[in-house]
């Protein structure tokens, strides 16, 4: 009795019950651990603390039991780091992790479901991942998905097997309920809900062929109780999710309520203009009729004024004059895109009224459904067919030209090629680039991409880096055209300098 007194006096001192917080349930592989200034080799059994980080080689595998019963199992090529657990009567239980690099799978404990994200939270490098009791996967790309490894558009990935989590980063919360996927490219990028999960998003158990290795003294009976038995087969696929009412990039009304916007068939918009922080953006929604004010019909309608809830897409009342206007449909009135350019007015997003500052840019039509472009797969080449001229406020477009497209639906991924504009002695160039094709169930479909290494010079031959942004939906009965904004941003040598355009895409003859 007496040795049972101190065991349990040892458990409950400061440090010592948080010392452990968890253990390797399976180490098949190249799988380490990073302990302060040593590496530790892991092993089935091998225990592991608060601010260890695990590293998982090539064709490796590694599962965690921690003390709260969760269960994390690492695939190969992940480096994750525990970075504070406490668990234990003497003080607040805590579950804090960081996802630097590759992927895991959990079914959560008993911190998990305290239903806090103070209590329990996964950091990636684009957003922080919440828990509602839950079982769910996450893989963070960074050049290394796909088969040729890079081929996947950058960013977190997620799937959610059972219950719910909550995605955070600077865009705000976004709530993934059980079979729904999402996609998040940047810090500063809203989630995007996927119809079905990316066929890289599960573990194929490249350390299961490579060697069987240790067990542990967990039964696969009890893993597979678990609902995470790595080890004696591969992780089962959820069924693709049923469509569900959302609202993209959670674009909300003067009151803070979800804004309702329009089922597939009715508009697509797309935008470019400089913001209110003096940055070209890039813009896309899916909208309703009333949400547009035009003029004229077909292919010769004018936008005078449109109204599209949240900061994303922003409102504008009595602008004009019209300085370049046009329209394109196949002759069926199928498409109807519509497109012009604003030489004065302004824009308000949010609280904040942007003066227009050199053009601000629209392009909208018939979108395409979603299920269209869900069950698309291969690849479609398209080139920018008409459109506006770019403009900026530094002076006249003086040459250069639109990126051709590559989408892959297969991996939901656009290749967008290099290009340059000119605007009289200055020159924006951007080398070729990626981004990612987007269905939301229910409403439409479009295609997002981000180059953040383009650059800037003048005359003088000073330069500076320069970002370019993409956004754009899919227009059309078959998703053959694309009605796509443009924005393009630098530092500038001396003032910020920014450029706009929009264009109608359509597939290159013969591919």
């Amino acid at each position: 009795m007496r040795s049972l007194t101190v065991l349990l006096i040892l458990l409950s001192a400061p440090g010592l019950a948080s010392a452990q917080a968890g253990r390797f349930l399976l180490a098949v592989g190249d799988v380490a651990v990073a302990r302060g200034q040593a590496e530790i080799r892991a092993a089935t059994g091998m225990p592991v603390q608060s601010g260890d980080t695990i590293r998982v080689g090539p064709a490796s595998n590694a599962q965690i039991r921690m003390t709260d019963e969760s269960i994390v199992g690492l695939r190969p090529g992940t480096v994750f780091r525990i970075d504070a657990y406490e668990y234990s009567g003497q003080a607040e239980p805590r579950s804090i992790f960081s996802l630097l690099k590759g992927g895991f799978r959990t079914v959560t404990g008993a911190i998990g479901r305290l239903h806090s994200r103070e209590r329990y939270a996964v950091r990636t490098p684009t957003a922080t991942i919440g828990i509602r009791g839950t079982h769910y996967t996450v893989v963070h790309c960074d050049n290394d998905c796909g088969a040729d490894r890079g081929s996947i558009a950058n960013g977190t990935y997620g799937g959610v097997t059972d219950g719910r989590i909550e995605v955070v980063n600077q865009t705000g919360e976004h709530e993934f309920a059980a079979n729904t996927f999402f996609y998040v490219a940047s810090a500063g990028t809203a989630p995007q809900n996927l119809i079905a999960p990316p066929n890289f998003l599960y573990d194929r158990l490249e350390g299961q062929a490579r060697s069987r290795g240790s067990q542990g003294n967990e039964s696969s009976e009890a893993l597979t109780r678990s609902g995470l038995n790595a080890e004696s087969r591969p992780s089962e696929v959820p069924p693709p999710p049923q469509p569900s009412s959302f609202i993209v990039t959670e674009q909300k009304n003067s009151s803070g309520q979800p804004a309702v916007l329009a089922a597939a068939g009715a508009l697509g918009f797309a935008g470019a203009w400089t913001s209110a922080t003096g940055v070209a953006n890039s813009v896309s929604a899916f909208v309703s009729n009333e949400m547009l004010t035009r003029t004229g019909s077909g292919t010769s309608q004018t936008l005078t004024a449109f109204n599209i809830p949240g900061t994303a897409s922003g409102a504008a009342t009595a602008l004009g004059p019209i300085n370049e206007s046009g329209g394109f449909d196949p002759g069926d009135g199928s498409v109807n895109a519509n497109w012009g350019v604003w030489t004065s007015g302004s824009i308000t997003e949010g609280l904040r009224t942007t003066s227009i500052l050199g053009g601000a840019h629209y392009i909208f039509g018939n979108l395409t459904p979603p299920e269209v472009i869900a069950a698309r797969t291969g690849t479609l080449l398209m080139f920018a067919f008409a459109g506006t001229t770019p403009t900026s406020s530094i002076g006249p477009f003086s040459g250069g030209t639109y990126p051709n497209l590559s989408l892959d639906f297969d991996m939901r991924s656009v290749k967008v090629s290099a290009f340059s504009w000119s605007f009289i002695s200055s020159t924006f160039s951007f080398p070729a680039g990626t981004g990612t094709i987007f269905v939301v169930p229910g409403k439409g479909a479009g295609v997002n991409a981000s180059i953040t290494t383009g650059t800037f010079s003048d005359a003088a031959g000073s330069a500076a880096a320069a970002t370019a942004a993409m956004s754009g939906a899919f227009f059309g009965p078959a998703g053959d055209h694309l009605g796509v904004g443009i924005g393009v941003s630098s530092a500038g040598v001396t003032a910020p300098v920014s450029g706009q355009g929009v264009r109608i895409y359509t597939r290159v003859p013969g591919a």
